[in-house]
């Protein structure tokens, strides 16, 4: 099923291999592109704080439940059109009358300085 014309890439890490001599493993990435998404702004909001303006931007992915999607988690992110978000949160799946997810919901949000 197509939720929309968009291909989100999820990346997610992992820690693999032997531990270096301080105990720490070294971090891989899998990219995982995904095709049907939506992809689309919720929210922005502008803090002046700081010497700089910096932007906080939410977005919504809807897409389709595959594993990719499925197992994303926090520490992840997302890269659409060439920008990356940092996932919040995790997968929000949404099932079926017979208990089978057919679409899966994201938030990520970008930071803009």
């Amino acid at each position: 099923m197509s939720f929309g014309g968009q291909t989100v890439t999820f990346v997610t890490f992992t820690l693999d291999g032997q531990a270096d001599n301080l105990g720490i493993k070294a971090e891989q990435s899998t990219e995982v592109e995904v095709t049907g998404c939506r992809f689309r702004p919720l929210t922005a909001a502008e803090t002046a704080d700081t010497e700089f303006d910096v932007a906080t931007e939410i977005w919504k992915c809807t897409a389709p439940p595959v594993p990719a999607v499925l197992g994303a988690d926090s520490t992840g992110y997302l890269r659409c059109d060439g920008d990356t978000y940092a996932i919040v949160g995790g997968p929000q799946p949404f099932t079926d009358m017979n208990g089978q997810p057919f679409k899966v919901t994201i938030l990520a949000q970008k930071h803009n300085a």
